[in-house]
């Protein structure tokens, strides 16, 4: 039988962390199946999703921690369960001048209307004319069930009016 785990990593960048993480996976008959990994800040700061036999989860846990060299790492296991075939996904898309609290407002306003955030990748870049600096969110969300998605666009209508951004609802 096999257990799917989750590998948090954070640490100081450098070459190889991957190849060495990978390789501890394999020499322990284990499968690397998602991740997400980058550089923010200097920092890798990486999640990744594992599935290894039973009898190797302890040894691959104490080789990974031993074989940190620096790194921060968690290791949990987690259910492998489907989740709910009747959910709905959705991406969003949000573009607009940089403001402190962009990401809070949307998240509180997402999750007081059934929806999750899955994923989130945001960014601060400068305007190509204007040199100010904007805000970029792509955030991948699920949706409940009992919840509206005419209702979840509406209120993203509206904070988008306030926020004075764009936000793309697919």
């Amino acid at each position: 039988m096999a257990r799917s785990l989750v590998i948090t990593l954070i640490g100081d960048d450098r070459p190889g962390i991957v190849e060495s993480v990978s390789k501890i996976i394999v020499e322990h008959d284990g499968e690397w199946v998602e991740s997400r990994m980058a550089n923010l800040g200097g920092k890798f700061a990486g999640i990744l999703r594992a599935n290894l036999p039973d009898e190797q989860c302890e040894a691959f846990s104490e080789k990974l921690k031993s074989a940190s060299n620096g790194l921060d790492i968690h290791i949990e296991q987690v259910d492998t369960e489907p989740a709910n075939a009747t959910e709905k996904y959705y991406r969003l898309g949000l573009v607009g001048q940089d403001r402190p609290g962009i990401i809070h407002r949307i998240s509180s306003l997402l999750v007081n209307h059934g929806a999750t955030v899955e994923e989130l990748e945001s960014e601060v870049t400068e305007a190509s004319m204007s040199g100010e600096k904007l805000f970029k969110a792509n955030i991948k969300l699920c949706l409940a069930d009992d919840h509206s998605e005419d209702e979840l666009r509406e209120v993203l209508e509206d904070l988008a009016n306030e926020l004075i951004v764009d936000i793309e609802l697919g």
